[in-house]
């Protein structure tokens, strides 16, 4: 095949969400890199959605599409961006339908998938990256991280404190946005209508088509997946990746609030034994204590006693002092 046509058969594959993960960073990075690619990209783009009314991850009818460009051609002379396009719009629907019915099975391209329930998980990558998934989410990635980009797909939310190798490019993948690393430490959190990209220190680059923004140290993206907006503050709150880091500053935090922040970070329930002190308060900050001297302090803070059996802990007192 030509790249001519490889590259729509990488377009039609794209459009019909049928795409690796990798095959989509191509199509992305070639449309970036001249705004001729971006207008052909448009130009496929709306002859695909237009063929048939047909949404993307849908093959239009080949036949009925072929029929619309004619009628729509008749009586005029064709001009060369006409048949332009309409060779553009078959060869696209040709390589999609060829793909749909040689595409590999997923038993071909096996990943390792990391996926969570109520608790967290913590790992150290084939690359030596450190990771720390929080509850509720996954990650999948090729065995070994052995592509020319090392690729992790996020569902939810997780932290990564990657090792930099400059010939192989470390992106993360999460709903509608690409983040590339530029040799950092930084969260990544997936919400219902909002996917928040914070960063502790270094930079990552945070890609959606031809849209992209560095996000610094100290500082978090948000990206509204409804308005498709962008918004950068420098507002870095470090509870928010506590489960990862068990570094916090709590300020008026009740102990219920605290609570759950430290079962998620150090693995452990904590059982209060009088509930009256979940709405006790205290401020004082932690960085990567351990889990006995945490409760020491809020010991002596709440006038509170703490009392551990393996990985649980009792909370009993009149508290609040």
């Amino acid at each position: 095949m030509s790249n001519g046509e490889l590259l729509y058969g990488l377009l039609g594959k794209y459009f019909s969400g049928e795409a690796s993960p990798e095959e989509a960073m191509t199509v992305d990075d070639w449309i970036m890199q001249h705004p001729d690619h971006r207008k052909l990209y448009n130009e496929a783009a709306a002859a695909w959605e237009a063929a048939g009314n047909n949404p993307h991850h849908q093959l239009p009818d080949k036949a009925l599409l072929f029929q619309e460009i004619t009628q729509k051609t008749a009586g005029h002379k064709p001009k060369r961006s006409t048949w332009r396009m309409a060779a553009v719009i078959l060869v696209l629907i040709g390589a999609a339908t060829l793909y749909f019915v040689w595409r590999p099975s997923p038993a071909d391209t096996p990943l390792v998938i990391r996926q969570t329930t109520t608790g967290i998980y913590r790992d150290t990558l084939p690359d030596y990256s450190q990771v720390v998934v929080n509850s509720h989410s996954a990650i999948k990635y090729t065995p070994g991280l052995a592509d020319k980009t090392r690729f992790i797909q996020l569902t939810g939310e997780a932290w990564f404190n990657v090792t930099s190798d400059p010939l192989k490019p470390f992106i993360v993948s999460a709903g509608d946005l690409r983040i590339k690393v530029l040799g950092t430490v930084f969260n990544v959190r997936g919400l219902a209508n909002v996917i928040e990209v914070a960063v502790t220190s270094g930079a990552v680059l945070v890609s959606k088509g031809d849209t992209s923004i560095t996000v610094k140290a100290e500082q978090q993206l948000e990206y509204n997946i409804i308005s498709q907006r962008f918004s950068i503050t420098r507002a870095f709150n470090p509870n928010k990746t506590g489960y990862a880091t068990r570094i916090f500053n709590f300020e008026n935090a009740s102990l219920k609030e605290i609570i759950a922040q430290l079962e998620k970070a150090y693995n452990i329930k904590v059982i209060l034994e009088n509930e009256r002190l979940e709405n006790c308060t205290m401020s004082s900050a932690f960085e990567n204590k351990p889990i006995q001297y945490v409760f020491e302090v809020i010991s002596v803070t709440l006038n509170v006693q703490c009392r551990f059996e393996n990985d649980r802990v009792y909370i009993s007192g009149a508290g609040c002092n």
